[in-house]
């Protein structure tokens, strides 16, 4: 995981690090500062996340397993991702199958997956985001009753192969290189 990490960090100063290097020739030029303004901002924002999923990966566990309503949640969980992917046009629509349902466990966990899984789907299609969530109660095989959390986007999809990878940490299929500057 910590190889992972650290090739993330490094996608992430690639631009910064090409902006640097133009600096002194380009700084007169107003398209060069936008860029340059862009690839600060995105790369604080992206370096700070993996900084905060190691930090939520590093606690000591659950601090103590609350009950909470899971609709609140959801939608919590959709702004937080809308942090590092604003979108204006994005659309959340969930179903709770009528009731409202109450969890107990670790609040802090299932929001902070929840809003990589919804920062995911924003990124599946950025010029119009939509997000379903559906949930449903089921009977577990210990004789308690489970929830089902399926969360789906408007995006291409995953290829065959994609699919094979895609519960494996960091896994991405975007691309995550420099643009032109």
């Amino acid at each position: 995981m910590a190889d992972r990490l650290t090739h993330e960090i490094g996608n992430a100063m690639v631009p910064l690090s090409t902006h640097q290097q133009l600096l002194s020739d380009k700084w007169k030029d107003s398209e060069f500062r936008a860029s340059l303004d862009s690839a600060l901002a995105d790369g604080v924002k992206r370096v700070t996340r993996l900084v905060n999923q190691m930090r939520f990966l590093a606690r000591d566990g659950i601090l103590s397993p609350d009950a909470f309503p899971l609709a609140p949640l959801i939608e919590e969980a959709f702004q937080e991702a809308r942090k590092y992917q604003p979108v204006k046009a994005a659309q959340l629509k969930y179903e709770t199958g009528g009731t409202p349902l109450v969890l107990t466990g670790d609040r802090t966990a299932l929001k902070h997956a929840l809003a990589e899984v919804m920062l995911n789907a924003l990124q599946a299609n950025p010029a119009d985001p939509k997000i379903g969530v559906r949930l449903r109660s089921e009977a577990g095989t210990n004789g308690r009753e489970g929830l089902q959390i399926e969360v789906q986007d408007n995006g291409s999809g995953f290829t065959a192969e994609a699919a094979e990878h895609a519960s494996a940490p960091f896994f991405t299929t975007r691309n995550v290189a420099l643009a032109s500057a």
